[in-house]
């Protein structure tokens, strides 16, 4: 009996489950008393309206397979939602509803790349997109994004670039940093895309989620020139709508092969999203009531950005990405930012993500959530002071 290749090569556990091992040698008191700043889960809950929808869907209507593309009506809102959101002509055909954006993000080098080819994967980044590259035996060149160039790494030359590349893997607003590309770089990427032949998978889960209800800066890569031959955007309904366990996001492909060869990829894995998960899903779109709420929720998430932004500031570790996304982004007061990590939590009770998770560019960073009360963030703070890992500005 063997193990796929890949997945042997794939020898890391999923990032935040280790985050859980390293508590499991905790008594119930203790891990009660953890201040849990790690993984993104939005800790206000879905805006009633949503789960009213897709209450109302189980109750009444709830029986048989969905549809592998989605509801129209769902697909027919997405296509608003872009018009009106980013200023995109979109064709409700062009969308399929999927089981969350991790699992499409995961899925998606099965169908558009091969065993041997490479893929491209800005540093630091969200782990699925280097883990499911790895599972499928895929080279990974990571895109070196540092604090100084503002996490917008060089593009390297398409002559110069290895001739395998099959897909690309971007993040704006930027899963861990929170760093933003401008239209000149997207451009440049979509230019290295089209030269290569490669797929540029654009992930935009934190488009709309906007602290204190500043302007988002997210974006759709359909609006730069070429994208519509290259790319393909995944988006998420979880965090601005607090849809994290439901378990419903979309993929959007203008070009028809690609859209042909996913779609028969996903009837081929699953029989579609649950229809009540669909309801709540065009409830989000569709139901005037929940636009305030969810300004209401980024009000209180603008509060505690602000909070936790100051209290990790007065530690001089220089934190960045609360505009943007639900994470601060900042310096570990070591360079092993696993060993912080485990330092917060086993001196301090405090759950933060280490950087180094998020690929090489991430060490001597670590990343905190915005998901805890404000009570809760203050506290996270007030013993983070305590630690004598702390040294003077530098």
């Amino acid at each position: 009996m063997g193990v796929n290749r890949g997945f042997e090569s794939w020898n890391r556990p999923y990032l935040f489950q280790q985050l859980e091992d390293i508590m499991r040698g905790f008594s119930d008191s203790e891990r009660r008393d953890v201040i849990s700043l790690g993984i993104g889960d939005p800790d206000i809950a879905t805006p009633i309206p949503i789960r009213e929808a897709m209450a109302a869907e189980h109750l009444n209507r709830y029986h048989g397979y969905p549809s592998v593309e989605g509801r129209r009506e769902l697909r027919e809102a997405l296509a608003r939602y872009y018009e009106e959101r980013f200023h995109v002509g979109a064709d409700p055909t062009h969308f399929l509803i999927g089981p969350g954006a991790k699992t499409d993000l995961f899925d998606l080098p099965a169908v558009f790349s091969n065993p041997g080819d490479s893929a491209l994967i800005l540093d630091p980044a969200y782990p699925v997109y280097c883990d499911s590259c790895s599972f499928r035996g895929l080279r990974i060149h990571f895109l070196s994004g540092t604090y100084e160039n503002a996490y917008l790494p060089p593009i390297p030359p398409s002559a110069e670039a290895d001739p395998s590349v099959a897909l690309i893997f971007i993040c704006y607003p930027n899963n861990p940093t929170g760093a933003i590309a401008n239209h000149e770089y997207l451009d440049r990427m979509i230019e290295f895309a089209l030269d290569r032949h490669a797929v540029i998978i654009h992930d935009i889960a934190y488009a709309d989620f906007t602290p204190g209800n500043k302007p988002s800066q997210g974006f759709s890569i359909f609006t730069r020139p070429g994208s519509d031959r290259c790319a393909i955007e995944v988006g998420s309904f979880s965090k601005p709508f607090s849809m994290t366990g439901d378990r419903i996001g979309w993929v959007y492909i203008r070009n028809s092969d690609l859209r042909a060869a996913w779609r028969r990829y996903r009837s081929n894995r699953d029989s579609g999203v649950s229809d009540f998960d669909q309801a709540g899903a065009v409830a989000a779109l569709k139901d005037p009531a929940v636009k305030p709420i969810v300004q209401a929720n980024m009000e209180v998430y603008g509060r505690r950005a602000e909070l936790l932004e100051k209290g990790l500031t007065s530690l001089h570790l220089r934190p960045s990405g609360l505009a943007n996304t639900p994470y601060a982004w900042f310096r570990s007061p070591i360079p092993d930012s696993r060993r912080a990590t485990e330092i917060f939590l086993k001196e301090a009770r405090v759950l933060v993500t280490p950087g180094a998770g998020f690929g090489p560019g991430g060490e001597g960073f670590l990343r905190a959530t915005i998901f805890q009360p404000e009570a809760s963030i203050s506290e996270a703070i007030s013993r983070l002071k305590q630690l004598s890992c702390f040294e003077p500005e530098r």
